[in-house]
């Protein structure tokens, strides 16, 4: 999926990052497993952190977020800094104890961190590094593997959404752990051009993301030793796009996930962005209809590659170039811009590889997704997945985003607690349930 890079923010905003700098740190943070809360102005919200030499790890459940490998930790002086999805704080740790304490930098009201050292969780799987390739392409990525011991077990290969993705982004990484926690393979592979994968993620299309996928799956069925069931796709935001072609390449392909998955085409999915987005942010209607006849314009020059077609977007596009709403929209440099030909390269409908999809699929969708709408993918997804003749669930979880998450805010109009508080973002467990109810049913 190709968004807005300024708008993608909002996403790369929930990779939460622990900064540290320098081993030092750890020698002076006690070493294990610590657990606590986040709290704001009486809030709660869990939080882990595994120490370990110099590798941190942590969890905050709530958001789904698992098992992710942080930065680094630095001291400044006798103060702890960390940067998390909160933004930034400033910790101490008491010599006598071994708690960690912090609070936020910026928020207002401000947000409290408290830590206690206790016994470390046991994982439910076991993780193996691996390698496979398509074609020229060597593909790395890491195996969860349950703790079934002759038991047979369903694997699920995940399929990435746009940008740089790898077997360490907390979304993808978090995921993995949840499903094998609960008794599903997982594998999780650094998409190409990112990790230790080779090849470049950025002039690929959706064919060779798919045959990404489809030698994966090829990798899974040659893995005798792993006592597998069945083997599927979930295919996360563009995965979505991506996981029914995959599918429709192999006879070997036993259910397909689609998450935040769009039934449109790429330009209509786009189109869609750009309205939603817009209307979040409380534009006006007359700028959102600027914005989308601009983008008409542009995508129509995508398609014909005529002249005077670009001569008509450039028309349009110096005369938006200045306004505050730009960042919404493509403004391309050149005829030949990079994301022009991104767009060309990538000139994709799902219609006909759902049409003729030949495995059950559980399509999920998030009741507040601005770039994936409900509104616009719903029905057609339904509408399509009809015409194929297999079994499919269709699924909208309220309140959620583009990550699957519930929406943060005060359930009340001030603050007054304890009868009004502040509501954490939360991924629903619907969702987590609704995939592994799916896969194992």
């Amino acid at each position: 999926m190709k968004f807005n890079f300024k708008l993608m923010k909002a996403r790369t905003i929930l990779i939460i990052i622990f900064t540290i700098i320098g081993r030092v740190a750890l020698g002076q943070t006690t070493q294990g497993h610590y657990e606590g809360a986040l709290t704001r102005d009486g809030s709660v919200q869990l939080i882990s952190i595994n120490f370990d030499n110099d590798k941190v790890t942590y969890d905050i459940p709530e958001i789904g977020y698992y098992d992710v490998a942080s930065e680094k930790l630095f001291w400044s002086k006798d103060t702890l800094n960390l940067k998390i999805y909160y933004g930034s704080f400033y910790c101490f740790v008491d010599k006598n104890t071994g708690d960690v304490t912090g609070i936020s930098k910026k928020w207002d009201p401000k947000i409290r961190l408290h830590l206690k050292h206790t016994d470390e969780k046991i994982k439910q799987f076991a993780e193996e590094e691996i390698q496979f390739s398509n074609s020229s392409v060597s593909l790395s990525g890491v195996l969860f593997k349950p703790f079934l011991t002759g038991k047979v077990v369903p694997y699920v290969i995940l399929i990435h959404g746009s940008d740089y993705q790898d077997r360490n982004t907390p979304y993808y990484h978090s995921l993995g752990y949840s499903l094998a926690t609960k008794g599903i393979g997982v594998l999780l592979y650094d998409k190409r051009g990112c990790g230790k994968s080779t090849g470049k993620w950025e002039t690929s299309d959706f064919s060779d993301f798919a045959n990404d996928a489809v030698s994966a799956l090829q990798y899974l069925k040659n893995r005798k030793d792993l006592n597998i069931s069945k083997i599927g796709f979930l295919g996360t935001s563009q995965g979505g796009w991506i996981a029914p072609i995959a599918a429709n390449q192999t006879t070997d392909c036993a259910f397909v996930i689609l998450n935040v998955g769009p039934s449109v085409s790429v330009f209509e999915q786009d189109l869609n962005r750009v309205q939603y987005s817009m209307t979040e942010d409380g534009l006006e209607k007359a700028t959102i209809d600027s914005a989308i006849d601009y983008s008409k314009l542009y995508f129509k020059y995508v398609q014909t590659n005529n002249l005077k077609d670009w001569k008509s977007l450039e028309k349009f596009g110096s005369s938006i170039k200045d306004k505050s709403w730009v960042e919404y929209v493509n403004l391309p440099k050149n005829q030949n811009d990079e994301d022009i030909n991104w767009w060309r390269k990538n000139d994709f409908n799902p219609s006909q590889n759902l049409k003729n999809i030949k495995c059950k699929v559980l399509s999920i969708f998030g009741g507040k997704d601005i770039l994936v709408p409900p509104q616009e993918n719903k029905s057609k997804m339904d509408s399509l997945l009809k015409l194929s003749g297999v079994k499919y669930k269709i699924i909208n979880i309220n309140n959620c985003g583009h990550d699957m998450l519930s929406y943060a805010g005060l359930n009340g109009d001030n603050w007054n607690w304890p009868v009004v508080y502040w509501k954490w973002r939360k991924q629903p467990i619907e969702f987590i349930d609704s995939i592994v109810d799916w896969i194992k049913n």
